[in-house]
């Protein structure tokens, strides 16, 4: 019965995955969901099942967003019902111990799940006029004579448009994945972890300014071609690589932080 019921929603997500670049990266998040789950099978083994009530007034909860999410044709309403009720099933059947254990694995599935769009336009439009001014700020400081037009880059050869796959929104999300995961199996206390996850919003923005500015610099020097292409992608590549090596870098100092404290 709850796979029928969620047989639209889960349909109308892989859809999403497949046609939208900023979510491809869903189709990952429930294999990574179902390992995590996989590694505490022994923990579930051992752990005793006690039932518990409140599991049923929580699916009683995920059945009426889902009603109003259909209703309202809100899709984002329904897919957090699709993870409310897995949350609430393991609650109802297995009890809060249970739930405790696999509360990560389920809170993660939120990750594949696309922002509403009111929100994702009220992040993208933000993030692409501040990935265009930290791009003219740094260009000015090199010396580039550059001109800014709301989110269009003027260079004297060229104008760059900081597009809506530019803002900077698919590294954010693969970022905040990653960072969770991090601080998942990082023995640290709960609030260090929050620490580490946050800390993956001004890496994610400050990558994304950086890469904006390398790609400008591409243009201004070589021409527009070095602001698409093959060798647009390299250099995100090469940003994205050194990001992920700040990030790293970050969360052994917070681990060393916090050992030498302890």
């Amino acid at each position: 019965m709850v796979i029928a019921s969620y047989a639209p929603v889960l349909s109308g997500l892989v859809s999403d995955w497949i046609r939208d670049p900023n979510y491809t990266h869903g189709f990952l998040i429930p294999l990574i969901s179902g390992y995590l789950v996989w590694t505490k099978r022994e923990a579930l083994r051992s752990t005793p099942l006690v039932p518990s009530l409140w599991g049923l007034g929580g699916l009683l909860v995920a059945v009426g967003l889902l009603v109003v999410g259909t209703a309202g044709a809100e899709v984002f309403t329904q897919r957090v019902s699709l993870v409310f009720t897995a949350a609430s099933l393991t609650l109802f059947l297995g009890g809060w111990r249970h739930l405790g254990i696999l509360g990560f694995p389920l809170a993660f599935l939120l990750l594949a799940i696309p922002l509403p769009y009111v929100v994702y336009y009220g992040l993208t439009a933000p993030m692409q006029a501040l990935a265009a001014k930290c791009a003219v700020w740094g260009l000015s400081g090199l010396g580039v004579y550059v001109l800014a037009e709301g989110n269009v880059i003027h260079l004297p050869n060229t104008s760059l448009e900081v597009a809506e796959a530019c803002s900077g929104i698919r590294s954010l999300y693969a970022f905040l994945a990653l960072g969770a995961l991090v601080a998942y199996f990082t023995a640290i206390p709960f609030w260090a972890r929050i620490l580490i996850v946050l800390a993956t919003i001004p890496l994610s923005v400050a990558g994304n300014a950086v890469r904006v500015l390398g790609s400008g610099l591409g243009a201004y020097l070589i021409g527009p071609e070095a602001a698409e292409g093959t060798l647009h992608e390299l250099f995100g590549l090469v940003v994205f690589v050194v990001s992920l090596g700040i990030f790293i870098l970050i969360k052994r100092v917070a681990r060393t932080l916090w050992s030498s404290a302890t």
